[in-house]
C-alpha cells in the first residue's frame, strides 16, 4: 500500500482575502497539484479559518453547488487579479466576470452592531463566499490594484506592502528559497 504524504497546511501569503481564497491551489499545473477546496469540507475549514464563517456553521445545504460556485469564483478571480499583477489586458472589462459575484453578496449583506457587513449561512449557502466578493470588490476599486503582484516562482497573487515595493515571492520561506538555492546550485556549478 502507497502512501501518500497529506498536502502541506495551506500558507496565506496574499494580503487580501480575495488573493489569499485565489491562492488556494498549490502547483496548478504540476503533478503534485493539490486543491485545497477539493471538497465541501475543504471549503467550510478554509473559510472559517480565513473568518469568513464562523466556526461550526452548519454544513448541510447544498454543499455540490456552493463549491462549484466557489471554483467558478477562485478562477474569476485569478483572472481579473492575475491580468492586473502581469499588466496584461484592461483589468475593467474583466469586471463582467467578478459582478455577479459582488451583486449576489450585497444583495445578501445585513450590517451587524459594529456596522461591518456580514452574512448568514442559515439564509445563503455561499455566504462564506461573500467576503471574499467584496473584498475582490475593493481591491479592484483601491489603491492596492497597484501593487498586486505575481509571485516569481509561483503563480500565487499578493499584494506587495513591501517599504520599496520590491517583494518577488509569495513568501521568502518557500518559493523564495527554492529560488536562491537554484541560484546557489547553478554559481557553483559555474565554478566547477
Amino acid at each position: 500500500m502507497v502512501s501518500r504524504t497529506p498536502p502541506r497546511a495551506l500558507p496565506v501569503v496574499g494580503g487580501n482575502l480575495a488573493l489569499d481564497f485565489a491562492n488556494t491551489v498549490d502547483n496548478p499545473w504540476g503533478p503534485t497539484r493539490h486543491d485545497h477546496l477539493g471538497d465541501y469540507d475543504d471549503l467550510m475549514a478554509w473559510s472559517e479559518r480565513a473568518g469568513t464563517l464562523a466556526t461550526g456553521s452548519s454544513r448541510r445545504r447544498r454543499p455540490g453547488e456552493v463549491l462549484g460556485r466557489a471554483h467558478e469564483l477562485r478562477d474569476v478571480l485569478n483572472d481579473v487579479f492575475g491580468a492586473a499583477a502581469d499588466r496584461t489586458g484592461d483589468v475593467a472589462e474583466r469586471w463582467p466576470a467578478l459582478r455577479p459575484f459582488v451583486v449576489q453578496a450585497m444583495a445578501a449583506a445585513a450590517l451587524d452592531d459594529e456596522m461591518r457587513w456580514s452574512w448568514s449561512i442559515r439564509d445563503d449557502p455561499a455566504a462564506m463566499l461573500h467576503p471574499v466578493a467584496v473584498a475582490a470588490a475593493e481591491l479592484l476599486t483601491g489603491t492596492d490594484l497597484r501593487l498586486v503582484k505575481r509571485c516569481s516562482g509561483c503563480p500565487w497573487l499578493f499584494v506587495d506592502r513591501s517599504r520599496n515595493h520590491s517583494r518577488r515571492w509569495c513568501d521568502m520561506a518557500d518559493c523564495g528559497t527554492v529560488e536562491k538555492m537554484q541560484r546557489y546550485v547553478s554559481r557553483r556549478r559555474e565554478r566547477s
